[in-house]
């Protein structure tokens, strides 16, 4: 007599809800399978758009650099040696740098055109260039390289009052590279402006917070001609 074995081959989504449904999370998943894929998939999408993404902003970044550096490398030596004018090296670097928008890359460029225009006593040519690239890319490190350079500049145009708003600028940036100096200027801009409680207060700071013995010096030798 032949005897027949009934085996019943567990149902695999079954056997998984079971596993799920053993833990709390488990059997949230469970009950919520639709909802969790879906959300999985976007996860994974997301990630491979992003990589895409990023991908394109690197060629598109490179391909900025390049076109600044050619601006650059053809345009600076000949301004150097007086081959050319202010007014091309800046056309030139601008025709190049304004269909970038706020592309942080251009602004290693900037500050080496700035510089060369500085050399040469270009100052208004430099500070127009320096101050829009202030308020274009928006970065830390940058806007301090800027704003010591757009501070000296003003000064030099006689723009006292835009010099002040440059320093103050770095002041409240947190960024601390030659503070005491930036401080130090503050006080006499503020002097020669005619704001003595603000100059008074800033050569104070120089005292009480900074570290350089030099400008500590100067800045009591101004303290005392405020006082007297």
């Amino acid at each position: 007599m032949n005897t027949t074995t009934n085996t019943t081959t567990p149902q695999k989504g079954s056997s998984i809800d079971e596993a799920l449904g053993q833990t709390e999370f488990g059997g949230w998943i469970s009950q919520n399978k639709m909802p969790v894929i879906s959300a999985v998939v976007v996860l994974i999408v997301g990630i491979f758009a992003y990589g895409i993404f990023d991908h394109f902003k690197t060629e598109r970044e490179n391909k900025y650099s390049s076109a600044l550096h050619q601006v650059v490398k053809d345009k600076l030596t000949p301004f150097r040696e007086g081959k050319i004018e202010a007014a091309e090296l800046v056309k030139s670097f601008n025709d190049q740098w304004l269909e970038m928008g706020s592309f942080v890359g251009a602004g290693t460029f900037v500050v080496q055109v700035v510089d060369a225009l500085m050399a040469k006593n270009k100052y208004a040519e430099a500070y127009a260039l320096v101050a829009d690239a202030d308020q274009r890319i928006s970065n830390p490190q940058l806007s301090y390289f800027f704003n010591i350079r757009a501070a000296a500049l003003a000064e030099d145009l006689g723009k006292k009052k835009e010099a002040i708003t440059h320093l103050k600028k770095i002041a409240g940036s947190g960024i601390k590279y030659f503070e005491s100096k930036v401080y130090l200027d503050l006080g006499r801009l503020y002097l020669e402006t005619g704001d003595k409680e603000k100059a008074r207060s800033s050569f104070q700071f120089v005292i009480d917070e900074g570290k350089e013995v030099e400008f500590k010096k100067v800045a009591r030798l101004y303290l005392e001609e405020l006082e007297g």
